[in-house]
């Protein structure tokens, strides 16, 4: 009986340990509130805890590989995983000027 009770327990706090870290709940994974993407000569301001709470907390949409690095980011990866997730999600820009107005601060 105490063999299958510690078996239980064990299946049950595993299963929760798995659980929290594929929600990426964790303190550890959430990031800074708003992080200055780098784009050529340009800063853009991305509200990294609005979009990680429209998620879920589901960190793997944008992190394929290295939690806290977008692999490969640039203007290519950008409109990849931006866009089309504000197209599919009919929120957020989508168009240049959004991200890339003729006066937006250029990077020192």
């Amino acid at each position: 009986m105490l063999g299958k009770l510690l078996s239980l327990l064990l299946m049950t706090t595993t299963m929760a340990g798995i659980a929290a870290i594929a929600s990426g709940q964790s303190e550890n994974t959430k990031g800074r509130e708003v992080i200055m993407l780098e784009m050529a000569e340009l800063q853009l301001p991305f509200k990294h805890w609005k979009h990680q709470r429209y998620l879920n907390n589901e960190c793997f949409h944008c992190h394929h590989s290295t939690l806290g690095k977008i692999d490969g980011w640039g203007e290519h990866t950008a409109h990849r995983i931006c866009i089309e997730c504000h197209e599919l999600e009919k929120r957020g820009p989508s168009s240049c000027r959004h991200c890339h107005p003729k006066n937006r601060k250029k990077r020192n």
